[in-house]
């Protein structure tokens, strides 16, 4: 594995990509007003993906063009290299984590942010049948979760918290 002592590893910061995906998650949430009886809680969105490290050696010899208009020739060979990479995907998960608790909210935020979060999902996501089909290229696993979610779902939380502490 090559993931850096330091800390998460955090993915590439795709604003288009994750809006989108905030979008439509926004969406789900119930917008009548809630019961303020009724215990409220949150959704975090957790993604997780996994990646190669390298793909020099993967693309190293298998890209290559004939054509003699430069053009054409760089275009045939970022279509391969393109084709190349897209079949290396090793795909991603997502998974919404309902909260109800506002310290078991705080205990994963806490842990993400440390790195103790990205180390436990190794061991549950680079099983041993993915470090067989990769072979003996080095992985590294990239966990991501948006602070928005966390600050809006901590708030609610807390007014929750509030509501049923309240005399």
């Amino acid at each position: 594995l090559c993931c850096p002592p330091g800390g998460p590893q955090l993915g590439p910061k795709r604003p288009g990509r994750a809006r989108s995906l905030l979008g439509s998650h926004r969406k789900r949430r119930k917008s009548a007003t809630p019961d303020p009886k009724e215990k409220q809680t949150c959704d975090i969105r957790l993604r997780v993906r996994a990646e190669y490290c390298q793909h020099d050696s993967a693309l190293h010899g298998n890209v290559f063009s004939n054509k003699q208009d430069p053009l054409e020739r760089q275009f045939e060979r970022f279509n391969q290299a393109n084709t190349i990479l897209k079949s290396r995907d090793l795909g991603s998960i997502i998974c919404d984590i309902k909260f109800s608790e506002l310290t078991y909210l705080d205990a994963f935020w806490r842990d993400y942010i440390n790195g103790s979060l990205l180390e436990a999902l190794k061991g549950v996501f680079i099983t041993d049948s993915l470090k067989q089909a990769v072979g003996h290229e080095a992985i590294k696993l990239l966990v991501n979760v948006d602070e928005e979610d966390y600050e809006l779902g901590r708030q609610k939380l807390l007014r929750n918290l509030m509501l049923h502490t309240a005399p």
